[in-house]
């Protein structure tokens, strides 16, 4: 076939293109790819690129109730929630497969709180095949998710949460509590029995994850929990961070070591404890938690845990949508490893 097609060319015009037939066409289409070889998906995609043909998606969803979508679902009191480099790097995983596997990503936020189906409505009104949960707030208000899912019979990847949610339920996250666990063994290591831990006030399931490993740590090391030294206030910003940190050095028995929930609380903290005159880590050692870019450039480099945020992302977009496009699954939850980054600050 040759020239120019001046109506809306149609799949049959894009098989006589590429010289295949209509079946394998719709095959790409439906992101029906096992069988297909690289050189026919691209002679294919070929053709469709010059005769200008884009598939009826409205179309091919009344027949199949099938949006080729799926939902990342985020609950983030910040108002600034897609800046946060953590919820970047997962969604750049997301995006990154969806585009590979033809998916398209809709992205809908909620404020944590009561329950409210306003962060399900994409579910709701058949916008999406399937969703990634990435939730914050208390523990039985972030189950009503998933459960709600699973009643409308709607897959989801919970991530960062531990396993649960029903049978239609999923899950990606990483090792936190192994993690935080080695990073309090390294400070105790080094001497520090005073050894505080800052974070946001609103609960998240990785937050949860590093507490427990903080507290794993002091109790093999026979250290007593000391609540005061425990601080949850706020938002994952560096000004809170020195509020509270000017709070646990004004103590008439100061921490010696500050665990940051994050890297932004811990860079907070080291900027306060200047501001004060200490010097890190000499007086006081500050360790972070996720390993955001600019960990390793500030003064002193940061002690962290890297957490593997864009390969999370990747993984639980592989998962919903091999389980959307009937691909056998192996795991239907996955614990990504963590990696102890020993840096200059503690």
């Amino acid at each position: 076939m040759t020239g120019t097609i001046r109506r809306r060319p149609t799949m049959r015009d894009v098989a006589e293109h590429s010289g295949v037939s209509v079946q394998t066409v719709s095959n790409l289409v439906n992101n029906r790819l096992r069988q297909m070889s690289e050189v026919t998906r691209l002679r294919i995609e070929e053709a469709m690129a010059e005769l200008g043909y884009h598939p009826n998606l409205t179309a091919r969803g009344l027949r199949s109730a099938r949006t080729a979508t799926i939902g990342f679902l985020l609950l983030d009191e910040g108002a600034r929630y897609l800046a946060d480099p953590m919820t970047d790097q997962v969604i750049a995983g997301v995006g990154d497969v969806a585009r590979d596997r033809g998916y398209s990503v809709l992205i809908h936020a909620g404020r944590p709180g009561p329950p409210d189906s306003g962060l399900l409505k994409p579910v709701l009104e058949s916008r999406v095949d399937g969703a990634l949960l990435f939730l914050s707030g208390p523990r039985e208000q972030r189950a009503w998710y998933p459960a709600r899912a699973a009643e409308l019979h709607v897959p989801v990847v919970l991530l960062e949460e531990p396993r649960g949610g029903g049978a239609a339920t999923m899950s990606v996250r990483a090792d936190n509590r192994a993690g935080a666990r080695r990073l309090a063994e390294h400070l105790i290591e080094r001497g520090h029995r005073r050894i505080a831990f800052i974070a946001a006030h609103q609960p998240w399931p990785m937050l949860e994850q590093r507490h427990r490993g903080y507290h794993d740590a002091l109790a093999a090391a026979d250290i007593a929990v000391d609540r005061e030294l425990e601080l949850f206030e706020g938002t994952w910003d560096t000004a809170v961070a020195a509020t509270m940190v000017d709070r646990l050095l004004s103590m008439p028995d100061p921490p010696t070591a500050i665990m940051g929930g994050n890297d932004l609380l811990a860079i907070g903290a080291m900027r306060q404890a200047r501001a004060r005159g200490l010097r890190v880590p000499q007086d006081l050692a500050v360790t972070g938690f996720n390993d955001f870019a600019f960990a390793e450039f500030v003064e002193p480099p940061l002690t962290t845990v890297h957490v593997p945020g864009y390969e999370m992302g990747c993984e639980a977009a592989q998962l919903l949508i091999d389980h959307l496009d009937g691909v056998a699954i192996k795991r239907r939850h996955v614990m990504l490893p963590v990696e102890l980054r020993i840096r200059g600050s503690a």
